[in-house]
């Protein structure tokens, strides 16, 4: 059997975080989530699936979710409300 990281719960947890709140610091997000392993490279990745986009702003990154990270989210609670039925 092989071991499949689902990383689905950790990005969907980022993204309600700025569902709420918009953009915000990475260190920021990070502490809301400090029961998620986070690190910079988990942004990355989404980043490159194109869920959020990280600007460089003074020390560190802030991140905003796209509109593609959002629909993303809607998508996740949909297929995890149909999978509890």
């Amino acid at each position: 059997m092989r071991a499949v990281d689902d990383s689905s719960p950790k990005y969907a947890a980022v993204l309600r975080v700025l569902e709420t709140w918009k953009q915000l610091p990475e260190s920021d997000v990070v502490r809301m989530l400090g029961n998620c392993y986070l690190v910079t490279d988990d942004f990355r990745e989404m980043e490159d699936q194109g869920l959020i986009t990280m600007a460089f702003v003074g020390d560190e990154y802030v991140i905003t979710a796209t509109l593609l990270g959002r629909l993303g989210l809607e998508q996740y609670h949909t297929e995890v409300q149909n999978n509890d039925i």
